[in-house]
């Protein structure tokens, strides 16, 4: 198991039955995802043939996608169970199993910077989170490296920027966002991602709340008129890289840190393909379909920055009741670390290599294999 210097009692025992094993291995990665999605293109699979590339052939992959080893409820459980060896893991779907790293993720609409919000994550889980650390250990998994999706914005069949715009307006939103569009006088209403099409058509919804890919994944780019630019908030709690610890424990030293020293990149490939992939479905729909892209309204602003402030004891009161006891202090020092992080990513901006070298800095040079 990865430790820091103030090493968690779960790392300190891994690191003690830890043995060099000889030779090579191959490892299985599994995910929900499709093949051609760009966690895999941009992030997963260029980390693979770097870390084969780097332990001169000793270390392998053998990927599944698209679910093939099981759905986001199942990956964890497979990966406990050593049916594979390491996948995807999304917090969301296990809630009684991750309860920690599920009180961070579900601060969805605090995350008004993705590259903020996700080095954030990192850092806090890995470094700064025993009760995260204790939850993946009670799952026989060692958890590496997290990433956000691209931020999600309000996507309109009409022109819709003030509040006024938004009243009573039929919105597709979960979760946390379907508070927030309430609270914001929409009408949320629960419709699947593979609804919205047909539902922005008929009419059964005025605007969906998602990832901008959206426009294009789900071809809603037919029917949006209006992008609202400003950031609702994006999901931080989605697993990259997860290993069962005893193939874990099976790599040599030298292997793990391979691994280890390839995580910077594989976090910040990730964070771009998804800000790069939404840049690019944002601006088709402009071009090819009229759409406008524009900045809310400043009472639109007003009203959300207003709710996202109430959002941290939301999150509080909610991990309380899921049985997290130290959830406010969890969540406060969760806060200080995006802080922090807010000040870095203000000095490295649109520079991924920078980006990816404030990681490893400030996360990963201080894992230790």
């Amino acid at each position: 198991m990865i430790r820091t210097a103030t090493a968690s009692a779960l790392a300190l025992a891994l690191a003690a039955v830890s043995a060099p094993a000889a030779g090579a291995a191959e490892i299985s990665y599994a995910h929900y995802i499709s093949s051609v999605h760009v966690v895999n293109t941009q992030g997963i699979t260029p980390y693979f043939e770097r870390v084969t590339e780097k332990t001169g052939g000793e270390l392998t992959f053998e990927t599944f996608w698209g679910g093939a080893m099981g759905g986001p409820k199942e990956l964890l459980g497979a990966i406990e169970t050593g049916v594979i060896d390491s996948g995807g893991v999304v917090d969301v779907y296990l809630k009684t199993a991750l309860p920690y790293s599920n009180l961070l993720s579900s601060l969805f609409v605090v995350a008004d910077d993705v590259k903020v919000y996700g080095a954030a994550i990192n850092e806090f889980q890995l470094l700064h989170c025993p009760g995260c650390l204790k939850d993946y250990e009670n799952n026989d998994v060692v958890p590496l490296a997290w990433y956000p999706t691209s931020p999600y914005l309000l996507m309109c069949t009409s022109d819709v920027r003030t509040l006024d715009d938004l009243a009573g307006k039929k919105v597709r939103a979960t979760s946390r966002m379907g508070v927030l569009m309430q609270n914001m006088g929409a009408t949320p209403v629960s419709i699947t991602s593979a609804e919205m099409y047909e539902a922005m058509q008929r009419g059964q919804a005025d605007c969906s709340v998602g990832a901008a890919a959206w426009l294009t994944g789900y071809n809603i780019k037919d029917f949006v008129k209006t992008i609202i630019q400003d950031p609702l908030g994006a999901y931080i709690g989605s697993g990259l890289m997860n290993m069962n610890v005893y193939t874990w424990e099976d790599l040599t030293e030298a292997q793990r840190q391979v691994m280890i020293d390839e995580l910077p990149q594989l976090v910040a490939d990730t964070t771009w393909a998804y800000l790069e992939e939404a840049d690019s479905a944002t601006q088709l729909t402009v071009d090819e379909n009229g759409a406008q892209y524009v900045p809310a309204a400043d009472d639109f602003r007003a009203r959300l920055l207003e709710l996202r402030e109430a959002e941290w004891d939301a999150a509080i009161a909610q991990g309380e009741a899921d049985g997290v006891e130290d959830a406010r202090a969890v969540v406060d020092s969760f806060r200080q670390t995006v802080e922090k992080w807010r000040g870095i990513v203000a000095e490295t901006g649109d520079d991924k290599a920078a980006y990816a070298a404030a990681l490893d800095a400030e996360i990963f040079s201080k894992l230790k294999p």
